[in-house]
This record gives structure tokens, C-alpha cells and sequence, in this order.
């Protein structure tokens, strides 16, 4: 392998190949994929002759990464460093420092890898590598504060980080309170196999705690014989409570009655009791529980510091349409939590109902100077427009548009290397200041690389600059496939916008693809139901043109079953239409819109829709056809 290196080393020694190439950009990408077919096949003569000719090419880098990436054992950290610091923005070029360093520990080369990384790598494999070098130099103290940083995880580390882990261990520097207290992070972030490792290869003398978790792990019903069995430290009130919380889903009843035995066997104090209390308690937040219950529930809710748990009880007074009770657990927030832009507006519509109208009204138009849902909704119940704050961003100079990472952007959008160039993108983001970010935005968006366009404005917290934030994309799809549909193109960019911020290649860890999210299923069920001949396969999604036909054919079908309501049909594209019929069933025509909205129990659901609402004003107006963010039919409605 290594004397093909050598041959592309020197090849331009004798060969005429290595005369400067001022040949066309088409030559270059012919040359390009040829070695790039060549490589996959093995012919490395071809390789050899022809990536001498392409250093002038903008993709040139990937050649030498892959050239040195191929077999590490042969680099040096010279050839390495040279490439990582030619190329400091190239994603590729992070990655293969982290590979090196990972090389350097092979070789046991502990004081070459502190030479060519004086810093603290980025990844657990990389970190763990370069703290073991620091004890193998003789820097003990650093590397176990880094072996302790890096341990303190619920994720399962590498099995590169072992031997750093294992000198740790062995140093007197580590106890078994180092165990417990991973147990106790693997415990809460759900990651069974590491908790099972972990109480494993606790000492002997923990044997009775041992088998106390391994049962408890097994059965969380078991909560109180663990609480009983172990003696009272603050890690096994900390597995108590948590364990309590996984039962109270479970049985909340089963859970209320256990907590004075949990407390008296595990010796909690007042913080501890309340955790087992506010558990039980957020499992009551619903209308199907006795008197008895409800007012042991409020007990708790009254005496919590929880701003989620009295944010979630304001939402159950407010499906109740219980007025009186949303004015006492909205007074109940801290002062900071009441300033947030929703119970801001419930608290304007508390004013109004007493008839204190100018109080309420300067609340609302404080509201109407942010940015977002409640300022358009106070805007809509004030019966004013609402007036969008817009930015306009600077163009692109030379600055931002010429450059090898520019270069190399366009080449990879030209190969469809998608996701590489969104890497090549997100790093030189963040490699400019505010004013090249916004000129880049701008860039993307007059270059139709709309994902990049949002993505820059991300970076750069471009709120106002709307163009940007906001692309007409992909329009014409969008136009021919609402033909014949009652939905707005406006709302139907709303939705894709909140599903992918534009990338067509995006992927949820669920199966989801594409710029309208869809799942397999999902596709299946509209191709065989509206006759998509051109659908074969899920591979498909990813297609712009498809995800767009088959998404708006599922967004009309969900519109048109919720009676043409963005509201219900935007809720039912994100949580499904059974869900939304079963919040209907509960709200049983109560509610107006915004309460409805703030009700929905998905947290994920209520923001998708507040975002999808808002987004659709904001398209509207880029559109030419500003509009308030209700139709008079959602807003005259009760849900």
C-alpha cells in the first residue's frame, strides 16, 4: 500500500502529468471521477497518473484525505499536519487529526502524539487517547481530572477509552463513588446495557447494592424492597426517586400510597419527599380523578418550585376553561417565567374578563413588538396588523463567494455530495464574523441552496432578515401539486420549513425523509390510495419533487378531514389525526384557538404548531398576500 503513496509522490518527477493544467473545469471533473472510479477498483496506476493533474481542482483535498486516510500506519505526523493545516475549515481534515491521534496510541507514541495535538481533541476516542499520553509522559494529575470528565457520562464510551480508564482505576486517584455516580447517569439516561456493566464491576463489598439494582433494573415495581433493602446514601435516594418516577407512569395509585414508606426507609428529607410527591402528582394532571386526588395533586403543585410542573398545571386549568384557577397557578410562576410571551397573553386575557382593558391592552402591545406566535395572536385580538420586523441582509462580496471552501461547496453540489457540502458549509459559517455570515446567507439564497440560506441565518441569529430565514423554495413543485387542493402553498411551506429547514436529504432517526418528513408508511398508504404511479421505493423521499407530491397529497387529506382548519391539520401532520381527535374529545368545544394551542400535552406537537402558524404569516407576506394569523373561520371556532 505504501508504494503507491510514494508512486503519487513522486510520479511528477518523470512524468509529464504534473505540468500546470489550465484545463476547463468539465476536463477537471472528467479526471475527477476517473479517479474516483479508479480508486473503487483498485487500479491505483490510473489513481497514481491522475490525481497529480487535479491539484488545481477545487475537490482536490478529498483525494488527499482519502490517499491518506487509506492506511494511517504509513502517514507521518508531518504529512498530517501539513494537510490539517492547509485546509483548517475542511471537515475531513478535523476528522483525520482525530484519526491520527487514535494512530499515534497504536503505535504507543504517546510523546509524537502530544507533539502533533498540544490541545485536547474533540472526540471521546481522541480525548480518551490524549489523556493516556499525558500519563504516560508523566502528567498523572491532568490526565485522571480527564479520565473523571470523561467518565462522567450516561453514554457508553469507546472501547479506546479502557486503558485510560483501567490506569485510572489502578492510581488511588478513583473510588467506587466514581461507579455509583456513572450508575447513577446511565441510570437517567435510560441506557440499560451500561447500568448492567456498570453495577457489575462494582466491588465486593457492595455485593447487597449489586443485587439491589440488578432487581431494580429488572422491575421498577421493586422500588420499595430496594428502598428497604439498602442503607440510606444520597445515591440510593437518588435510584429511589428515579425509579419512583418510572412507577408512578405505571400505577400512580400503587406510587401515592408508597411514598411515607420510601421516605421512612430511605430517610428522605423535605427536597426528597416533594420529588416523590411532584412525580405522583404530574401523572394526576387530567380531569379523570377524584376530588380527593385533585386536591391532594394542588397540595403538591402549591408547595413545588417546579416551573414545569405549575406550567403544566396552568395548561389543565386552561382545557377546563378554569378561570379562576389560571389566575392562581399563573400568580404561583416565578416572576421570570411570567414574563414568557404566553402567560403574558393569558394574563392580558385574565385583565379583560375582570375589564381592565388598558391594562390588558399595553400587555398585548408589548407582546405585538416581539417576534413570533403570541406577538401576531395579540396582534389579531387587538384587531391590528401586525408589523413584521425585517432585515435586510448585505450582499455577498468577494469576501465571502471566492475562497477554496466556497469552491469546494459548489463542487460538491454539483456531485450531489449534499451532506458534505452542508458540513463544508456549517464550518465555514463559523469560521466568519456576523457580517460575512449574513452575506453568505444571502449568497445561498440567490444560489437556491435554500437549507444552506437557514442554516446561515441560525448561525448568525438572523431572526429579522426574512428572505433568508424564509426561502420560496422549491415553489414551482409546490404550486403544480396544491392544484386542485384547497391548501395554501403558504401553509404547505410552513410545514416543510418546520419539518427540514429545506433539506431535501434530511432523515429522522424514526424513518422520516425528506423535506416533508414522511414516513414509508405514510408514502405507501397515499401512493396506493391516490394511484402515484412514479413511487417504487422509500429511496424515493429523498427526491424533492416526490416528497412534495406525496407530502401535499397527506397535508391535503388531513386538511380536508379537519374541515380545512391549519390549526387541527397542522397538529394531525405532526401527532397524527387520531391524537387530535382524542384532544378534541377532551376539550369538547370549550376552548378558543390559542387555548386549544397551548393545551395540546405534546410539548413537540404545541410548539410545531405555534412555529407552522407563525411561518405561514411570514410566507404570506413574502408571497405578496400578508394576512393575520387566523383565519376568521379558526378564530370563530371553538375546539
Amino acid at each position: 500500500m505504501a508504494d503507491w503513496k510514494h508512486w503519487v509522490a513522486g510520479i511528477c518527477l518523470t512524468a509529464v502529468s504534473c505540468t500546470a493544467f489550465s484545463d476547463s473545469l468539465d476536463e477537471q471533473r472528467q479526471r475527477y471521477n476517473q479517479v474516483r472510479q479508479a480508486w473503487d477498483a483498485k487500479q491505483m496506476d490510473v489513481v497514481a497518473q491522475l490525481m497529480p493533474t487535479l491539484k488545481d481542482y477545487p475537490l482536490y483535498p478529498y483525494l488527499e484525505y482519502r490517499q491518506l486516510s487509506q492506511d494511517l500506519s504509513q502517514d507521518t505526523a508531518l504529512g498530517v499536519s501539513n494537510f490539517v493545516n492547509s485546509y483548517p475549515t475542511l471537515p475531513a481534515a478535523k476528522s483525520l487529526r482525530n484519526q491520527f491521534v487514535s494512530e499515534l496510541a497504536r503505535r504507543d507514541d504517546w510523546q509524537g502524539l502530544l507533539s502533533f495535538s498540544p490541545q485536547e481533541p474533540p472526540t471521546d476516542q481522541a480525548k480518551c487517547n490524549w489523556y493516556y499520553a499525558n500519563y504516560a509522559t508523566g502528567h498523572q494529575r491532568l490526565a485522571w481530572q480527564g479520565a473523571h470528565s470523561i467518565w462522567m457520562t450516561g453514554r457508553s464510551l469507546p472501547a479506546g477509552c479502557d486503558r485510560l480508564f483501567t490506569a485510572w482505576q489502578s492510581s488511588g486517584d478513583f473510588n467506587a463513588d466514581q461507579y455509583l455516580s456513572r450508575v447513577l447517569l446511565a441510570i437517567k439516561a435510560g441506557n440499560d446495557r451500561l447500568t448492567n456493566q456498570l453495577i457489575s464491576q462494582l466491588p465486593s463489598d457492595y455485593d447487597t447494592l449489586s443485587r439491589a439494582l440488578k432487581v431494580l433494573q429488572n422491575s421498577p415495581q421493586g422500588v420499595l424492597t430496594f428502598a428497604q433493602s439498602v442503607s440510606p446514601t444520597e445515591f440510593s435516594r437518588a435510584v429511589t426517586i428515579f425509579a419512583f418516577n418510572r412507577l408512578a407512569r405505571d400505577n400512580a395509585d400503587q406510587a401515592q400510597d408508597m411514598i411515607p414508606q420510601l421516605v421512612s426507609a430511605q430517610q428522605m428529607d423535605q427536597q426528597g419527599t416533594q420529588a416523590l410527591k411532584e412525580a405522583v402528582a404530574w401523572q394526576l394532571m387530567s380531569t379523570d380523578i377524584s376530588a380527593q386526588q385533585q386536591h391532594w395533586r394542588d397540595e403538591v403543585v402549591m408547595d413545588s418550585e417546579s416551573e414545569t410542573l405549575l406550567e403544566r398545571r396552568i395548561r389543565l386549568a386552561l382545557s377546563q376553561n378554569d378561570r379562576r384557577g389560571l389566575n392562581t397557578w399563573i400568580a404561583r410562576l416565578p416572576i421570570e417565567a411570567k414574563q414568557k410571551d404566553e402567560w403574558q397573553y393569558w394574563q392580558a386575557d385574565l385583565l379583560l374578563e375582570r375589564g381592565r382593558k388598558a391594562e390588558a391592552d399595553d400587555i398585548l402591545h408589548q407582546l405585538m413588538k416581539e417576534r413570533g406566535f403570541y406577538a401576531m395572536v395579540a396582534a389579531q385580538r387587538l384587531g391590528e396588523p401586525y408589523s413584521l420586523q425585517i432585515d435586510k441582509a448585505p450582499e455577498a462580496d468577494s469576501s465571502v463567494t471566492q475562497g477554496p471552501e466556497m469552491a469546494r461547496i459548489r463542487e460538491l453540489m454539483y456531485w450531489n455530495l449534499d451532506n458534505l457540502a452542508r458540513s463544508e458549509w456549517a464550518s465555514l459559517i463559523r469560521s466568519k464574523n456576523l457580517t460575512q455570515q449574513q452575506m453568505l446567507a444571502s449568497y445561498a439564497n440567490s444560489q437556491d441552496w435554500w437549507d444552506l440560506s437557514v442554516q446561515a441565518t441560525i448561525t448568525a441569529k438572523m431572526w429579522n432578515s426574512l428572505k433568508e430565514r424564509f426561502p420560496i423554495a422549491w415553489q414551482t413543485y409546490f404550486q403544480r401539486y396544491a392544484s386542485g387542493k384547497l391548501i395554501p402553498t403558504s401553509f404547505a411551506m410552513a410545514i416543510s420549513r418546520q419539518e427540514s429547514a429545506w433539506n431535501p436529504k434530511i432523515q429522522s432517526p424514526v424513518g422520516a425523509s425528506g423535506l416533508m418528513q414522511i414516513m414509508p408508511g405514510t408514502a405507501s398508504h397515499m401512493v396506493s390510495m391516490y394511484e402515484i404511479s412514479q413511487y417504487s421505493d422509500s429511496s424515493q423521499l429523498l427526491d424533492p419533487e416526490m416528497n412534495i407530491q406525496i407530502g401535499m397529497q397527506y397535508l391535503d387529506y388531513v386538511y380536508r378531514q379537519f374541515d380545512n382548519n391549519r390549526i387541527l391539520a397542522a397538529a394531525a401532520y405532526n401527532a397524527g389525526p387520531g391524537r387530535v381527535n382524542r384532544w378534541l374529545g377532551v376539550s369538547q368545544g370549550r376552548l378558543d384557538p390559542v387555548a386549544f394551542i397551548e393545551t395540546i400535552p405534546f410539548s413537540e406537537t404545541r410548539n410545531y404548531v405555534k412555529n407552522v402558524l407563525s411561518y405561514d404569516v411570514y410566507y404570506r407576506y413574502l408571497m405578496g398576500s400578508p394576512d393575520k394569523i387566523f383565519a376568521d373561520s379558526e378564530w370563530n371556532r371553538r375546539y
